[in-house]
């Protein structure tokens, strides 16, 4: 349902009635089935008229099956998320454009003219069959190329992210407008039944209970946005690890004098680990409160290091050995890293969302059919009659696992086409035992440091509960007490006055005979 950080608006708390603010005007209903006799004139001095009719309940509760449907995908969440990202990628684009000027500034030195032209492909092509390796000019010229050419291709697909990105943005706008409005009409609404004040002291309760109840989900659920798009974002990472790994591996075999083949595998090679390595520093910034156990932020610029270097590291075999064993490693480490995120989704994230979406369901519909409850008081005391009303919120239950990758988009991934045909021949690491992987972490690093306080705050509110309906049910039953000692009392009156009356008609009887 609806999550957010402020607290002025539904969308900054939850999916339902914001806390209505009691008032002191009272409510005067006019029903069309009373030809539109007023109940209630007698307490409508000072209060505020509104009019409410059988369309107005049966319109109160569509918008509340509307809420909930809109909430299954709900995409204010989604969208505070997705507009720090864009934020995120803006100030990186800036930066790889001012890194891409530097490179081109140092890679004039090379000559007057190349520094537009600077480009591996040529250069190999032209140079990769030698007796003496590359001597340090050309080595220099083919990793300042390579730099360059990384560069420009970080600084595309960022671009692409970046407007793939704005376009979910626009999207989600839209959407959280629509769900702002039937939110603004679920209050208006709920004025006009019942005049800004609650119906009564239990609906004051369970609203208060459901608020605390979704602001809880809301944690959880955007830990589990945050979780669930950096695993994506890993998953593309191990299969693009698995190619680069795969080609680096046929590299060898390639035979020297076929040098665009040679050039075209290492070039794959270059691109699949650039991609890996934004993919993980992708994931990286979603949880940037998270260590994450392998992939480090220093392994990743690591492998990034390397990669500024495929095209000297296929020239002998030492170094070529020297980056396999860093592309393996890499490869190993991020699929225990897309293992342990799985661990730390569905052992720990998905317990806690199913527990919290479970308290949520029964306490909407606790509040849900108090309400209504309260409308056919309502409309029982105006019109005299009864009326039936849907209680229920949604035809069926809400499929847990779908609502869990509700939001979850690929426009923050950075692809290689035919990677995904690649990757039947590439291998995968086994997986680690539960012993070998690496801790899953504390529920305040995974869901955030106000986790712990709001379980706090809904233990207490729990007790608080308890111990007001407790208490209520205490006052029911000192009120059937006081009701049916008055009931006696009345009924032993009526005793005594029938008593009386035989008595009296007795004695008319007996003076009559005498």
């Amino acid at each position: 349902m609806g999550c957010g950080s402020s607290t002025d608006t539904h969308s900054s708390q939850k999916g339902g009635p914001m806390h209505r603010r009691p008032q002191t005007t009272n409510v005067n209903v006019y029903g069309n089935d009373n030809n539109n006799k007023e109940s209630t004139a007698e307490r409508s001095h000072s209060a505020r008229e509104i009019t409410v009719d059988r369309s107005t309940l049966e319109e109160y509760l569509q918008v509340e099956r509307e809420i909930a449907e809109e909430e299954q995908n709900n995409p204010i969440q989604p969208l505070e998320l997705k507009s720090d990202q864009l934020g995120k990628l803006t100030n990186e684009i800036e930066t790889l454009e001012v890194h891409l000027q530097e490179l081109e500034k140092q890679t004039a030195s090379f000559g007057e003219g190349t520094a537009d032209s600077l480009e591996t492909r040529s250069f190999f092509i032209e140079n990769g069959i030698q007796e003496d390796p590359l001597t340090p000019e050309q080595e220099q010229y083919l990793d300042a190329a390579n730099k360059k050419e990384i560069t420009e291709r970080e600084l595309e697909t960022h671009r692409k992210t970046r407007d793939q990105v704005a376009e979910e943005v626009a999207e989600l706008e839209i959407r959280a407008r629509k769900l702002q409005k039937l939110y603004k009409r679920h209050d208006d609404l709920m004025d006009r039944l019942f005049g800004g004040e609650y119906g009564s002291a239990l609906e004051n309760a369970l609203e208060a209970e459901l608020d605390e109840l979704e602001a809880h989900r809301c944690r959880i659920m955007e830990a589990n946005f945050k979780w669930r798009q950096a695993q994506m974002m890993l998953e593309y990472a191990c299969k693009q690890l698995a190619v680069a790994v795969q080609k680096w591996q046929d590299l060898p075999a390639i035979p020297t004098i076929d040098l665009e083949i040679r050039y075209s595998v290492a070039a794959e090679t270059r691109n699949n680990l650039v991609a890996a390595g934004q993919n993980i520093s992708g994931a990286q910034r979603y949880l940037d409160n998270v260590t994450f156990p392998y992939c480090a932020p220093s392994e990743v610029e690591t492998l990034n290091k390397a990669t500024e270097y495929v095209f000297t590291d296929m020239q002998s075999n030492e170094r070529h050995q020297h980056a396999q064993t860093c592309y393996t490693t890499t490869h190993k480490r991020a699929n225990a890293l897309l293992q342990w995120f799985d661990t730390v989704i569905n052992n720990t994230i998905m317990k806690d969302l199913n527990d919290i979406n479970e308290r949520v369901k029964q306490k909407t519909i606790a509040l849900r059919r108090e309400r209504v409850r309260l409308i056919k008081a309502k409309a029982k005391e105006l019109w005299g009659t009864d009326i039936e009303l849907d209680a229920t919120l949604r035809a069926q239950d809400l499929d847990l696992e779908a609502y869990s990758k509700a939001g979850l988009t690929e426009g923050d991934v950075v692809k290689i086409e035919g990677s995904e045909i690649e990757t039947e021949r590439a291998g995968t690491p086994p997986p680690l035992s539960e012993e070998e992987l690496a801790p899953v972490p504390s529920n305040t690093v995974i869901f955030g440091n106000m986790y712990d306080h709001y379980q706090k705050q809904l233990e207490n509110l729990a007790q608080q509960h308890r111990e007001e309906m407790d208490q209520f049910i205490k006052d029911q039953e000192n009120n059937t007490q006081r009701i049916n000692a008055n009931l006696q009392d009345k009924l032993m009156a009526r005793r005594q006055r029938r008593a009386r009356m035989r008595v009296e008609e007795a004695q008319k009887k007996a003076l009559t005979a005498g």
